[in-house]
């Protein structure tokens, strides 16, 4: 935008573009290590756009707005600003990557983590993005990529928690460590799942499950699969996939009966 004449504390609206780096935004440029990114000095910075890319790998969705509608996507060195909501664009998000949808895609994972887990990843070979719902809204969630968490900051490891990710940036939480470290490892354990289905050279089993997935190595992801190797992903390689199309079409005939038994007018 040139010869733009606002006055000088609204200049950063001059500069506005839609995926801008990161290092050139204030609101990141002022970040501090145990403080969240500030989302309202960085919804001044970003023009609004009207979808993500999900050709390069996500590091987090973040909900934004009064009513949550919009979402921050942020990448390694870039965020898009999105008219959207986080759990729609993680949806399309599942899809553009595995062409599954989410109903059918959440209980065919359910028959590998256990029926009785309710929130669950969503995965693709590359990474994995974990839900925390926010506690006034128990339906909005924040998606986090477990693979790119570089630190944990709580006071007393008490909630909430600053999830500082690889890239610099910090988002705040409200959940203690410990469950963090538990919705890790079945996002790993999902990744896992999902490349194990297109993997076509031999792995060793006793490989390690970071080696693996190629997420980075921090004092967090260690910490989470010290003891997690290839040979604990559940299932057998193509079950995933396989079982997703039985479920799905499952789904499909249910619903068609059921628009069939309908009364009508």
């Amino acid at each position: 935008m040139k010869n733009c004449l606002l006055p000088q504390n609204d200049q950063t609206q001059c500069n506005r573009t839609f995926a801008p780096k990161l290092d050139e935004l204030l609101a990141f440029r002022i970040n501090q290590p145990y403080f969240p990114v500030d989302l309202d000095q960085l919804y001044k910075e970003i023009i609004i756009s009207t979808q993500a890319s999900f050709k390069e790998e996500i590091y987090a969705i973040i909900p934004y707005g009064r009513q949550y509608t919009q979402s921050f996507v942020l990448y390694k060195d870039s965020i898009r600003l999105v008219d959207a909501s986080v759990n729609l664009l993680a949806e399309k998000c599942l899809y553009q990557h595995l062409h599954m949808e989410i109903e059918s895609y959440k209980r065919t994972l359910k028959v590998f983590l256990g029926k009785t887990i309710n929130t669950l990843p969503i995965a693709s070979n590359d990474f994995s993005l974990i839900p925390f719902s926010l506690t006034f809204r128990p339906r909005v969630y924040s998606w986090i990529n477990p693979g790119r968490i570089e630190n944990l900051f709580s006071k007393s490891n008490a909630a909430p928690t600053i999830v500082q990710l690889t890239n610099g940036f910090n988002i705040e939480i409200d959940r203690q460590q410990r469950p963090i470290f538990t919705r890790m490892e079945r996002a790993f354990l999902t990744q896992g799942i999902i490349k194990r289905d297109t993997e076509t050279q031999p792995v060793n089993v006793t490989m390690s499950l970071l080696e693996y997935l190629g997420i980075s190595s921090t004092k967090v992801t260690r910490k989470v699969t010290k003891n997690v190797q290839y040979q604990h992903i559940p299932g057998f390689a193509n079950d995933f996939h396989r079982k997703y199309q039985e479920i799905h079409d499952a789904i499909v005939i249910e619903k068609w009966l059921n628009t069939k038994s309908l009364p009508k007018k």
